[in-house]
C-alpha cells in the first residue's frame, strides 16, 4: 500500500533550484555555442551579400579563435616527457 512521505524526506524547493541549476550549468555552454555559430553564420552570410571579401572577416575571426584556443589547449594538456 501507497505510504505518503514523511515531513523529513518531503523534497523542498531548494532541492529543485539545486537540479535546475545543475541542468542549465551542463546545457548554456551547448546553447550558448550553437547560438554563436547560428550568429557568425548569419553575420558571414549578410557581409557576403555586400561585398564578397567582406565575408572574409568573421571567417578570419573564426580562424583566428580556433588557433588561439588549440594554443592554449596544447599549453594546459602537456604529454608526460615533454
Amino acid at each position: 500500500m501507497y505510504q505518503t512521505p514523511s515531513d523529513e524526506e518531503r523534497p523542498g524547493c531548494r532541492e529543485t533550484l539545486i537540479l535546475t541549476r545543475a541542468v542549465f550549468a551542463v546545457i548554456l555552454p551547448a546553447l550558448v555555442a550553437i547560438f554563436a555559430v547560428l550568429f557568425a553564420a548569419t553575420f558571414t552570410v549578410v557581409l557576403y551579400a555586400r561585398h564578397p571579401a567582406l565575408a572574409l572577416i568573421p571567417i578570419a575571426g573564426v580562424v583566428a579563435l580556433l588557433f588561439l584556443y588549440a594554443r592554449w589547449e596544447r599549453g594546459r594538456f602537456r604529454p608526460p616527457g615533454m
